[in-house]
């Protein structure tokens, strides 16, 4: 069976890069081979990489040339089955629809059901739960969650909208989560087409739980958004006794570096705060061996969470915001700690519990078995496999 993938970059980055990525060998050593269509990054990261650069466009003038581009690379790849992961430009979603090949796309984020790809209000740093209508533009301007440029702002609108009136032409929409779930079947997507599929560990569990560090260490890992929560944890650490150290480890610029060393000096911890840049799949195992306490602070309702997955195959315990897909990995009580968003007083005062309690050992067995009973690569790859068996 051959496949085609798009998404909109190629590279280990976010969580969407990681699993397709992790996936791509996995579903090769079942004879499933693939091609991936890309706007950014790097081919030789896989088998077969094209780049056409169209697909990251949100530019209404570049839609017609990029779904020609995307059309000659589906009839040359003849795939079996088409596989939408991220893309922005919808003219690339259109040639898919158009080819007559199964069309199978993956919810990794809300960009094809919200303009905002979402679901987060920025000035009031709270869940939206509207669907993608006229009021989306009067609640942007009163709450912010749309992009303030008109013309992106337009091409966003129009795609979900797009995307929410031709929901019944996709041949399936695979959910990281039931709380993913829930947002595209309230878009229009039939519940016949709508598979719930979590994520797999794209880290290997480890045997046992790493050994605690010396220093308790709060550690926060992804994209310094600001719907990702990073004020957040460095706040909580602010609050947190002297002997606590914190790390963030992200795709760092220099503007961001400021602010958060900034933030870090108003919170009272800037000489306890470690920045590192962005990090490969060793070095993020080798920071999480050092990690007291993993947070997951996120701000918008999260498809599920992979970091937070990674965190429990070391046996490193989790204090995560409760939403979106977080609950269903993170057991309250057994592997960590559910805390309401954007809350760090509770963020500070869990980890205290945790190490006062001497519950490290305990959660990090929990976690290490979570990861084994209900993510596994195979359980995922097994899944799939099914999904794509059915309509190629």
């Amino acid at each position: 069976m051959r496949l085609l993938h798009l998404n909109d970059h190629l590279r280990w980055a976010g969580g969407i890069e990681t699993w397709l990525l992790t996936v791509l060998p996995l579903l090769q050593s079942r004879g499933i081979t693939s091609s991936v269509l890309f706007a950014h990054g790097e081919a030789s990261l896989v088998h077969d990489g094209r780049c056409v650069p169209g697909i990251g466009s949100n530019r209404f003038t570049d839609d017609h040339g990029t779904a020609r581009a995307v059309a000659a690379e589906i009839a040359d790849v003849k795939p079996a089955v088409i596989h939408i992961n991220g893309i922005q430009n919808l003219g690339a979603m259109r040639a898919c629809l158009d080819s007559g090949t199964p069309v199978i796309m993956t919810g990794h984020d809300y960009r094809t059901i919200c303009p905002a790809s979402m679901f987060y209000h920025k000035r009031t740093q709270t869940t939206c739960h509207r669907t993608c209508g006229p009021g989306c533009v009067t609640t942007t301007l009163r709450k912010h969650c749309l992009t303030p440029r008109p013309r992106p702002a337009a091409y966003y609108y129009r795609r979900a909208r797009w995307t929410m009136r031709h929901a019944d032409r996709f041949a399936k929409l695979i959910a990281p989560s039931q709380g993913a779930a829930t947002r595209f079947l309230a878009a229009g997507f039939a519940s016949d087409r709508v598979q719930v599929l979590p994520y797999f560990c794209p880290m290997e569990p480890a045997l046992v739980p790493r050994l605690i560090p010396e220093r308790p260490t709060l550690t926060f890992i992804g994209r310094l958004a600001e719907n990702k929560g990073w004020q957040t944890f460095i706040q909580a650490l602010g609050k947190l006794p002297p002997t606590w150290q914190g790390i963030i480890v992200g795709p760092l610029t220099e503007d961001l570096e400021t602010r958060a060393r900034q933030l870090a000096e108003q919170a009272g911890c800037g000489n306890r705060l470690s920045l590192q840049p962005w990090a490969g799949r060793d070095e993020v195992r080798r920071v999480l061996q050092n990690t007291t306490i993993f947070t997951f602070p996120s701000l918008w309702p999260e498809t599920l969470g992979i970091v937070g997955l990674e965190a429990l195959s070391q046996g490193v315990p989790v204090i995560a915001s409760d939403i979106g897909g977080v609950r269903e990995w993170l057991e309250d009580g057994a592997n960590g700690f559910l805390v309401p968003p954007g809350s760090a007083d509770a963020i500070a005062r869990t980890a205290q519990q945790i190490i006062e309690t001497d519950s490290l050992e305990a959660f990090g067995k929990r976690g290490i078995q979570t990861i084994r009973e209900r993510f596994s690569a195979d359980q995922h790859v097994d899944r799939l496999t099914k999904i794509y068996e059915e309509f190629a």
